[in-house]
């Protein structure tokens, strides 16, 4: 079975307006779990 490769945004902006943040979030649970994500997204 061949590798399927899938972009994933990722901006080099200093500050990203909140609907951004969820699409990179969004995007992201497709190959990496939310609890491993989550820390890098949110504070507690």
């Amino acid at each position: 079975m061949p590798k399927l490769r899938r972009p994933l945004t990722v901006p080099n902006h200093a500050e990203l307006d909140t609907g951004t943040t969820r699409a990179i979030l969004r995007q992201a649970t497709r190959y990496i779990s939310e609890d491993e994500l989550r820390p890098y997204f949110y504070t507690d």
